[in-house]
């Protein structure tokens, strides 16, 4: 209400300086300029003064306490009220006249139009229009005392007219509180409204979020499923379905399709002489070095321990047999460095190729049998099924 009172009063007090220079032309003719200065300057004042305790108010309202408000909001009012009652005694030569009942109409003008102002508070108001009322019929009864007794309807009806303003400003009052607190209600819901839709935003935002960590986190449950956790090679359960499940499809098509069985020679030495955590590292840079030779076609897996598979869709033997040499001499590439010592290793690798009508079993252990006849024949090497060492 009080940020209401504010607004009004620097709305009318900006509007409320058109009336006094319409009075300053008016006597502008006839009337002393000494005097007439005077009462404009005083005007010009008060009213500055209310537009800056306003405007001041209006900046920083929370700032401002209610008593300090009053306390200047009455000085205002009062020097306004005495100002205008004022202008009778300085501005008028004694004499009835045009200007006279214009002046008059002015100051009922004036109460009616600071109704919409100070209205809505009627200690203000109230106290407004008892110096208005209270000092113009003074200065009629004491400067033109024969307009009174010639028409003393004037005096009954401006008593009567100042208390019907002070009726109508309590319905001002009651309207005006009735429209502030609908607008703070809407200002309110609309915070609230606000409040509601940034918590769902923020809700949104955590189930996004949430919903993004779960797929990432089935992914990786995938993928530990399907993938060994050290090498990332697929498991042997994942290779083995898909072992079972090519060679079913090539059985309609015949395709050719091969197998390398690969194996570390002498793992046990690693582990033995640099311990578990280089034997692990072996492991982890054997497969990713192998899959470097290997096509994106082929499924790399780790069978067991030291010991890995790899499917070769659409491949004949001679082409498996070529490929399984480039994993060899990459293998045998590596150099491991454990502190100030180096050292290498080789693999073993068995090659097969399906038969017509042979089964995924039968083909696994044709490429093992393979794989020892690669160990029996010295190791670092390549041998196939049937037995044929390919050097």
């Amino acid at each position: 209400m009080l940020h209401e009172l504010y607004v009004r009063g620097r709305e009318s007090t900006m509007v409320g300086f058109l009336p006094i220079f319409l009075l300053v032309w008016m006597h502008s003719v006839e009337h002393a300029q000494g005097p007439l200065l005077l009462w404009t300057v005083s005007l010009m004042v008060v009213q500055t003064y209310r537009l800056l305790i306003a405007q001041s108010y209006l900046r920083q309202p929370e700032a401002q306490t209610r008593q300090r408000w009053y306390l200047h909001q009455w000085l205002g009012v009062v020097a306004l009220a005495v100002g205008w009652v004022s202008s009778f005694a300085l501005l008028t030569m004694n004499e009835l006249g045009a200007v006279f009942y214009i002046h008059l109409l002015f100051l009922i003008g004036l109460c009616s139009f600071m109704l919409s102002t100070i209205g809505i508070d009627i200690r203000l108001y109230g106290a407004f229009l008892l110096l208005m009322v209270s000092g113009t019929l003074a200065v009629l009864h004491l400067q033109y005392p024969d307009f009174p007794r010639q028409h003393p309807v004037v005096s009954y009806g401006f008593v009567v007219y100042a208390f019907m303003l002070l009726v109508r400003s309590r319905g001002e009052y009651r309207r005006t509180r009735e429209w502030v607190t609908a607008r703070l209600n809407r200002q309110l819901l609309l915070a609230q409204l606000n409040a509601a839709l940034a918590e769902e935003r923020d809700i949104k935002e955590k189930l996004r979020q949430q919903s993004e960590e779960l797929a990432n986190r089935n992914r990786e449950l995938s993928e530990l499923a399907v993938r060994d956790g050290l090498t990332r090679a697929f498991r042997r359960g994942h290779i083995e379905g898909e072992l079972r499940r090519l060679i079913k499809g090539l059985h309609r098509r015949h395709d050719d399709f091969c197998v390398l069985m690969m194996d570390i020679d002498f793992f046990k030495r690693v582990n033995d002489d640099y311990g578990h955590a280089e034997g692990d590292e072996v492991l982890r840079r054997l497969a990713a070095t192998s899959q470097t030779q290997l096509r994106e076609t082929d499924l790399f897996g780790r069978w067991g321990g030291e010991e890995f598979i790899v499917l070769m869709p659409q491949t004949k033997l001679a082409d498996a047999v070529e490929a399984a040499q480039r994993v060899r001499r990459a293998i045998d590439a590596m150099v491991f460095d454990v502190g100030d010592t180096t050292f290498q290793i080789t693999i073993s690798i068995g090659a097969a190729q399906l038969q017509p009508l042979e089964s995924a079993d039968a083909l696994v252990v044709r490429a093992d049998e393979a794989l020892y006849a690669a160990k029996h024949a010295g190791r670092d090497c390549v041998v196939t099924s049937p037995a044929l060492t390919v050097s």
